[in-house]
């Protein structure tokens, strides 16, 4: 076997058998700095597409290493919301309602629940920047808790929504 071709098949293999950095490469970064302020784009948003459209939403984020503030201008209202940052819950895939954020790897989770129309409804946003930290993507999943007595209605739903970082 040519000695070349034997050293890139072992590198491979160890490769695939240890995953992780090899050769000095930077450990993968598992938190991110989002703060700044964000403007949906609305041709990449799910949120665009509702029966209801939502119009422009900007949102401005404040992220220390304690606590996450989410501002979101959405139709000219103004909504602030603050989120202690803390350990990952022992069961993320559970939308819990509880008003918290945590990392879930390289991605930044905040979770609550407001009311709509007499519906209390939990939420999770993911957020997940661009390599280039230019853009957000937000994985928003909402669930109602209660009140839905109505055969096959849908309790959970999901989208994704995309952000660009404003100068």
């Amino acid at each position: 076997m040519c000695p070349i071709f034997h050293r890139i098949t072992v590198v491979a293999l160890t490769a695939l058998a240890f995953p992780g950095p090899l050769f000095g490469q930077a450990t993968p970064i598992t938190t991110s700095d989002f703060s700044g302020t964000w403007t949906m784009d609305r041709t990449r948003s799910e949120s665009a597409a509702q029966e209801q459209p939502a119009g422009d939403i900007v949102v401005t984020i404040v992220q220390t290493p304690a606590a996450l503030t989410v501002e979101t201008i959405r139709n000219g209202t103004k909504d602030i919301a603050i989120y202690p940052i803390g350990e990952r819950p022992s069961d993320p895939n559970e939308v819990s309602g509880k008003r918290r954020a945590y990392w879930d790897g390289s991605v930044l989770v905040d979770e609550g629940s407001v009311d709509i129309n007499g519906q209390t409804i939990a939420f999770r946003e993911g957020r997940t920047p661009s390599v280039d930290g230019a853009e957000m993507i937000v994985e928003t999943t909402l669930k109602v808790e209660h009140g839905y007595e109505l055969k096959g209605a849908q309790t959970v739903v999901t989208g994704k929504n995309v952000y660009v970082r404003r100068p």
